[in-house]
């Protein structure tokens, strides 16, 4: 017996903005990262919201930090720190439409899956929390109960990405051409053209482009379209330098207030 399936990227399909900076900022207060590590965080964040799209540079400087964080911690300490982030950041923010849409599939008695780069450990709660099926993510290598600091297997991005969807669907017998995805951007091409149905949601100008020359289906939740998030390159500094004066006074606060 064959199944259908529907499978959805996160950060800016379901999510505006990035998951793991809410989840590092928790691990700051952690004491996980250090000031310099989430002030980093911040200005890529801010970036990554400006420019609609990925940079390679800033992805992987992302997990080197977050797997150095990690590194000999036990799994249980790390999920609870996730879960809080999950439950009350994440989930909240979540577009609604996007929501329904995954609750359409479930009604449709499809399976669900969420597929992303960030951690496995951590979508796998957002999962839960959504009834969906399971999901696919980047895997952090343990041994015993305890996170080693490398990675399981590649980075879960574009190609791999794809490779991951293909092999659960050999599997768990999804028919892919009778399957749906979802995603914002460029870099899950490979994902969107394994299945029958790809929707490009929140797109970025180039899956925009791609998704016209193939007529795709293209679905739009963000509140207001971006027409610029600064009016000038100085307004754009200005809110980089207001980002991380921000988040610098935020950890020097908490950090006052433990010491007193």
């Amino acid at each position: 017996m064959t199944r259908e399936a529907a499978f959805f990227d996160l950060d800016k399909t379901m999510l505006p903005g990035s998951s793991l900076f809410p989840l590092a900022r928790e691990m700051y207060r952690q004491r996980f990262f250090d000031l310099r590590d989430i002030l980093r965080m911040t200005t890529d964040q801010l970036v990554f919201r400006m420019s609609g799209s990925e940079d390679p540079d800033r992805i992987e400087r992302a997990r080197e930090a977050s797997l150095q964080a990690i590194a000999g911690r036990l799994r249980e300490e790390v999920i609870a720190v996730g879960r809080s982030v999950a439950e009350e950041e994440i989930i909240p923010r979540l577009y609604p439409q996007a929501v329904e849409l995954v609750s359409r599939h479930r009604v449709a008695g499809r399976e669900v899956y969420l597929c992303s780069s960030s951690p496995q450990d951590f979508i796998a709660l957002l999962a839960s929390e959504l009834g969906m099926d399971g999901v696919v993510g980047t895997r952090a290598e343990i041994e015993g109960d305890r996170y080693t600091g490398r990675l399981e297997g590649a980075l879960c991005h574009a190609e791999e990405k794809a490779q991951r969807v293909r092999k659960l669907a050999t599997e768990r017998q999804i028919d892919l051409a009778r399957s749906f995805a979802y995603s914002d951007s460029i870099n899950d091409l490979p994902l969107l053209e394994l299945v029958g149905t790809p929707v490009a949601m929140n797109p970025d100008r180039r899956l925009l482009a791609e998704a016209r020359r193939h007529g795709w289906q293209v679905l739009d939740f963000r509140v207001a379209r971006r027409r610029t998030l600064v009016a000038s390159a100085a307004g754009g500094g200005a809110a980089l330098v207001g980002a991380v004066a921000y988040t610098l006074g935020y950890a020097l606060g908490r950090r006052s207030r433990r010491t007193a």
